[in-house]
C-alpha cells in the first residue's frame, strides 16, 4: 500500500477503474478467485467487527470462502474489538467505521507496535468520508460488500504481511489524519466509556470511574480507582468527544468529572473544588464563571 505524499495532488481515476479504485483495492480480474495458502503456510488469523448482525455474519461468511484467512472471532462493537484483538492476537482485523462507544477509527488508533493488526474498514460513508480515507492511505471497503473487491483486498493484505512489509507500520499517523477530517469527525458518538493504556492492554472504564483527567509532562492521564492511566486523546479532543454536562474544563491541564465534585469554594480569590477522593483542584481565574455555572 503506497502512502499518498505530502502535497500530492489527488487524481481522479479514470471511469472504468473508478469502483475499484474507490472500495480501497487495484481493479479485480473477471473471475476473482479467493486467496489459496501454499502447502504448510498456516492462515492468517483475522476478527470482525460489525455492530449490525447481518453485516457480520455477511462478512465472517465471506472471509470463511477464502483458504488464507480465518476469523478467531467477531465483535459487535468497538469495545469487543479491542477485547478480542488483545485476546487473539489477529494479523488483520476488519472493522466497521460506525460502530456505537468506540467507531471502527477509534479502535484502529489503539492499535500500536509491532503487533498491532493490519486493519481493512468497512464503511458505507458517502464520498467526502471516502476522500478522507483516500488522502490519508488507509485500505477501505464499500458497503454493500462486493465478493470480488473483498478478494482483492484480502490477497494484498495477505501479500503484504507474508512478504513482511509491515503494512501496519504507518498505519498510527493515517489514521490519526483520517480522524482529523471534518467529515469524519462529524461522525463520531460521544464517548462512553473511556479508552486507557493498562499495561498491554486498552482498558475501558465507566466515565463514572474517572475522577479528573490531567495533561502532565506532555502526557494525558485519567485518574480512576486511585491509579493513572495513560490516554491516547489530547484534552481538547476529549472536550469534544465526552458526553454533554459530565466534565468540565477547570484550567488548561485539567477535565474534572462534575458527579466527582464533593464541594467548591473560594480560597483567596481562587475557586477550588474539593474532589470525594480527597483531591483539591484549583480553577484557573478563566474557566472559573463556567466552572461555576455548571456546578449550580
Amino acid at each position: 500500500m503506497r502512502a499518498r505524499l505530502a502535497g500530492e495532488r489527488y487524481r481522479a481515476p479514470r471511469e472504468e477503474a473508478a469502483p475499484a479504485l474507490r472500495a480501497g483495492v487495484m481493479a479485480a480480474p473477471r473471475e476473482a478467485r479467493s486467496p489459496s495458502r501454499r502447502e504448510g503456510e498456516a492462515p492468517i488469523r483475522a476478527i470482525v467487527a460489525d455492530d449490525e448482525p447481518r453485516a457480520r455474519q455477511f462478512l465472517e461468511h465471506r472471509l470463511a470462502e477464502m483458504d488464507d484467512i480465518e476469523v478467531v472471532g467477531s465483535a459487535r462493537d468497538g469495545s469487543e474489538a479491542l477485547d478480542l484483538i488483545a485476546r487473539h492476537a489477529p494479523a488483520v482485523a476488519f472493522l466497521d467505521i460506525h460502530m456505537p462507544g468506540l467507531s471502527g477509527l477509534e479502535v484502529a488508533r489503539h492499535l500500536r507496535g509491532p503487533d498491532a493488526p493490519v486493519v481493512v474498514f468497512v464503511t458505507a460513508y458517502d464520498q467526502h468520508a471516502i476522500e478522507a480515507f483516500e488522502l490519508a492511505a488507509l485500505d477501505y471497503v464499500l458497503k454493500p460488500i462486493k465478493r470480488e473487491r473483498l478478494v482483492e483486498a484480502v490477497r494484498r493484505v495477505v501479500h503484504e504481511i507474508r512478504t513482511k512489509r509491515s503494512p501496519a507500520a504507518g498505519q498510527e499517523a493515517a489514521v490519526r489524519t483520517a480522524l482529523e477530517s471534518p467529515a469524519l469527525q462529524s461522525r463520531l458518538e460521544p464517548l462512553r466509556r473511556l479508552p486507557v493504556r493498562h499495561r498491554r492492554e486498552v482498558r475501558l472504564l465507566d466515565l463514572d470511574q474517572v475522577a479528573r483527567i490531567v495533561s502532565r509532562d506532555r502526557l494525558v492521564l485519567a485518574c480512576a480507582e486511585g491509579r493513572e492511566y495513560l490516554v491516547d486523546y489530547t484534552l481538547q479532543e476529549l472536550e469534544a468527544r465526552l458526553p454533554e454536562g459530565r466534565f468540565v474544563r477547570v484550567h488548561r491541564a485539567a477535565l474534572v468529572n462534575l458527579d466527582a465534585i464533593d464541594s467548591y469554594g473560594g480560597e483567596d480569590g481562587v475557586l477550588v473544588l474539593r474532589l470525594k477522593d480527597g483531591t483539591r483542584v484549583e480553577a484557573s481565574e478563566r474557566r472559573a464563571a463556567e466552572v461555576r455555572r455548571k456546578l449550580r
